[in-house]
């Protein structure tokens, strides 16, 4: 399992880090093999996805077995519009959706279901 994140400000690579998989930033990110790849994105303009993570998911997609999604709560009913997005066009499971660098919480529940997802830990 590899953590790949989309990050402008640190937060999702705040994110990314504490969830206890190698991570790497979207824009280094090679492919060396058919590695499940947990993607940590976040949303622009009020919900959009950005370009840097549509340009991956359009060449990566089908190593994607989920999407945690950081927003911030202020923008209301696009909070997190992204992992809906990325859910809807690339049927990717929207796993959660959390706010600035995520609680311990958040993350415990993404460490718990990539564990069942790929069963085992690494």
């Amino acid at each position: 399992m590899l953590i790949v994140y989309d990050s402008l400000t640190g937060q999702t690579k705040r994110f990314a880090s504490n969830l206890g998989f190698p991570s790497v930033h979207i824009k280094l990110y090679e492919y060396t093999h058919d590695k499940p790849i947990l993607l940590v994105t976040r949303s622009i303009n009020f919900g959009d996805i950005p370009q840097t993570t549509k340009t991956f998911l359009d060449q990566y997609h089908n190593l994607v077995v989920g999407v945690a999604v950081s927003g911030n709560k202020n923008w209301g009913e696009n909070f997190g519009k992204a992992g809906e997005k990325i859910e809807a066009l690339y049927q990717i499971p929207l796993i959660l959706k959390f706010e600035g660098s995520g609680f311990i919480s958040d993350r415990l529940l993404v460490k718990d279901w990539l564990i069942k997802k790929i069963g085992k830990e690494e």
